[in-house]
């Protein structure tokens, strides 16, 4: 393990991507982001390095949500038990409607 009188300690580790918004915080080797939006989305980096070398790992966030709502609603007919609309779909938030 690590820690303790004459045991060897942890390498230095680090997360990047920037811009760091305040709600990222860093304790010991966690990330954490805390009210996630769409734009926290990306490519995250964590690199430790030691005098003698380095390792670098990332991980892709990916932020999944409701639809948004639809854009430019306009009615192309009304019947009399039936209506024509068209639309613009919203933001699909990478959550699809199927």
């Amino acid at each position: 393990g690590w820690g303790g009188l004459g045991a060897p300690q942890p390498p230095p580790a680090g997360w990047r991507r920037p811009p760091p918004p305040c709600r990222y915080s860093l304790t010991g080797d966690t990330l954490t982001v805390a009210g996630v939006d769409y734009a926290d989305q990306g490519t995250f980096s964590c690199r430790a390095w030691t005098l003698l070398d380095s390792v670098e790992a990332e991980a892709q966030l990916r932020v999944v949500g409701r639809p948004g709502p639809v854009r430019e609603l306009q009615v192309l007919e009304v019947g009399e038990r039936q209506v024509r609309l068209t639309w613009t779909p919203g933001d699909e938030h990478n959550s699809p409607v199927e």
